[in-house]
């Protein structure tokens, strides 16, 4: 599949939004270690002869993201069409779930841990019992295989290097409600799922008040809320805002491009939190027409090929071992990560996306 042909295919449609009203969605924080295995299994190498037919993937990513290895896929096997249908993490939920009598979509690919999760219990998923995914560090996948996480993120703060300095830098995610950063904030709203699985994570850490306390700082600072975190790593790497909350690989993928911009990993003190981590995720669905391409497609993206090109291109985090992170991205070991399992921890997103709005969250 050329290139011309790969744009046309995967042609990103957008879903009609969808409430996701009676749609339980779900968390899943990491424990204070994402312990990834020294050593992966021996997987069979993938083979491309004689694979063809039609993969249908729902996904939430952006395409700047998904399309590099969706690309390395079409190379590997250029007999399968890839067709991908995106929208937000609720709203191809919401469609998963509408669709679940006739199910439309192969694979769903998204960047919402407690979405995942909640699926997962609601029977969306058919298990997968591929070594690739029993890889996988326990924290980051289902029992069942179900799901499974493709990439890592921990969650940050950006900033510009032109409009702050290091000494006056917040090193906490509490250091955000300073009002001394009043109408300088820039952050992903609630309908981002790594947003909300930071709330959640906070509220299960620090107490549903310290969490409400955040929400209503950032709210009281006139944080600039966006509906993506590209936009919130623009508008910080112009100087357009000083600090910026976001997803680690934003920040350098802003430092790729050139722009002045300094990354924060927080709560690293005695007695704070630790860093928040998320993942991205892939689940095939329960009664997928095509389920062995589906099941193909986690593979590759979980081999050291796919792994690779999330890691050089879009600077994430591997979660199948020894894959190399790209240069200037430390390792996770290196760091003090808060000591959660968020995939454990879905049933808490009601509540907190509930005290979470009332606190002001648009």
């Amino acid at each position: 599949m050329n290139k011309q042909t790969f744009l046309t295919g995967i042609g990103f449609l957008l879903i009609f939004s969808i409430a996701l009203a009676g749609c339980t969605v779900a968390v899943t924080p990491a424990p204070s270690a994402p312990a990834v295995a020294t050593e992966a299994p021996q997987a069979e190498a993938l083979q491309s002869e004689g694979v063809a037919g039609e993969l249908i993937v729902y996904t939430s990513r952006a395409e700047s993201l998904f399309k590099p290895v969706l690309e390395a896929f079409n190379q590997a096997y250029p007999d399968v069409k890839v067709t991908v249908l995106t929208g937000s993490n609720g709203e191809l939920a919401a469609k998963l779930l509408e669709e679940r009598a006739n199910p439309q979509a192969d694979l769903l690919i998204n960047s919402d841990i407690l979405t995942t999760q909640s699926l997962a219990e609601q029977g969306i998923f058919a298990p997968n019992d591929s070594p690739a995914v029993a890889a996988v560090p326990e924290a980051y996948r289902a029992d069942d295989g179900s799901w499974t996480a493709l990439t890592l993120r921990p969650r940050v703060i950006m900033y510009n290097t032109e409009l702050v300095s290091e000494e006056e830098l917040p090193t906490t995610m509490m250091g955000l409600t300073d009002p001394k950063w009043k109408g300088q904030i820039g952050s992903a709203d609630s309908r981002n799922g790594a947003m909300v699985a930071q709330l959640v994570a906070m509220r299960h850490l620090l107490g549903e008040e310290t969490m409400v306390a955040f929400v209503q700082g950032l709210v009281a600072n006139d944080t600039q809320w966006f509906g993506s975190h590209t936009d919130v790593r623009k508008a910080v790497g112009a100087g357009e805002l000083k600090l910026g909350l976001v997803n680690h690989y934003y920040y350098h993928l802003s430092k790729a491009e050139g722009a002045p911009v300094g990354i924060i990993y927080p709560d690293q003190g005695e007695g704070e939190m630790g860093l928040i981590v998320n993942s991205t995720n892939a689940g095939i669905v329960q009664g997928a027409k095509h389920p062995e391409l589906a099941k193909l497609f986690v593979e590759f993206m979980l081999s050291p090929e796919g792994q690779k090109v999330y890691a050089e291109q879009n600077f994430e985090y591997p979660v199948t071992p020894g894959v190399e992170l790209a240069e200037g991205v430390p390792p996770l070991s290196s760091f003090k990560l808060a000591d959660i399992t968020l995939k454990t921890l879905w049933d808490e997103l009601q509540p907190t996306q509930q005290a979470a709005q009332a606190a002001g969250l648009p």
